[in-house]
């Protein structure tokens, strides 16, 4: 049986994860209809770029390391996972750092726009947004028939959908469903509204390191970030497993990358809303001002050296 508590906390869940993706873009495209096109085919983009960076290229990259044997030995071997999530981390964060600078450039050649570079990291954000939605609307639904049917009922559902899942795979479901408390369902939730902000915040350097003729550098800083961040998001998640000899139980690992991700949320909020504050400052002046305020920062900066 799936308590009733589980159960709305799932519902919460879902709601939450709509509320990543609707409550950051809504705040942007109200912020700057009146001033400033471009915010829903900047969203696109995100979403696009993400696609493509994510899933697209992704799969040559791949399959061109697995041509080499000391990758298929660090893929194989538990003892070189580190490693192995090290590889994944960085090449999935250099494409995902690729396609941020490509929305970057593609909406910002002529006028340059925080607000359709934050729109951009929102849609970024938006399939594992939906993933999530779906997920727990599936977990919801599962819930329910286990409820009323009991598993007989649950696994006769599950084979008329699929008639190759095996009783293996139903009694992980059962396991997932009955054995995740109500507050690491809740966190799930708010997992995804601090990534939203995360790639908010790693798009919004870019884009400052972009009218500040310091593409370069920003971008480098950013995917270095993003390294980073994933490698440790990577690194959290498998200390539970086996492949890393559950060093850490379920319980303990959930609870670590938690509070990892709300801390990485929360440092994104901050640089999300420095970013936007200071291009507050400067946007009654005119689009191209952002420009001018940086140089005359950078200016004040080498006459204090």
């Amino acid at each position: 049986m799936i308590d009733n508590t589980v159960l709305a906390f799932m519902v919460i869940t879902v709601i939450l994860a709509g509320i990543a993706i609707l409550g950051p873009f809504g705040w942007i495209y109200f912020q700057a209809k009146d001033k400033e096109t471009g915010i829903i085919g900047s969203f696109g983009l995100g979403a696009l770029g993400y696609f493509w960076s994510q899933y697209l290229l992704t799969i040559p990259v791949l399959w061109i390391l697995m041509m080499f044997d000391g990758f298929m030995k660090i893929y194989n071997d538990n003892s070189y996972y580190v490693a192995y999530i090290l590889i994944t981390s960085a090449i999935l964060s250099i494409l995902g750092t690729l396609a941020r600078y490509w929305c970057i450039w593609l909406m910002n050649r002529h006028i340059p726009s925080l607000y359709r570079a934050l729109s951009s990291g929102v849609g970024f954000s938006v399939i594992g947004s939906i993933s999530v939605i779906t997920a727990y609307i599936t977990y919801v639904k599962y819930s329910n028939i286990l409820n009323k049917s009991g598993v007989a009922g649950l696994s006769e559902l599950l084979k008329a959908n699929n008639a190759s899942v095996t009783d293996l795979q139903i009694e992980n479901i059962i396991s997932q469903l009955t054995g995740t408390s109500a507050i690491n369902i809740a966190f799930e939730g708010i997992n995804v509204i601090m990534v939203v902000f995360v790639e908010m915040a790693l798009i919004a350097l870019i884009y400052e390191g972009y009218i500040r003729h310091k593409s370069l550098i920003a971008t480098l800083i950013s995917c270095g970030i993003n390294i980073l961040y994933s490698f440790l998001t990577m690194l959290i998640r498998g200390l539970s497993t086996e492949k890393m000899g559950n060093v850490l139980s379920a319980e303990t690992g959930t609870l670590i990358y938690n509070a990892f991700t709300l801390i990485c949320g929360l440092a994104a909020v901050w640089f999300v809303y420095g970013s936007v504050m200071r291009y507050k400052v400067v946007l009654k002046e005119g689009p191209y001002a952002h420009y001018a305020y940086f140089e005359m920062k950078d200016d004040k900066a080498k006459k204090e050296v």
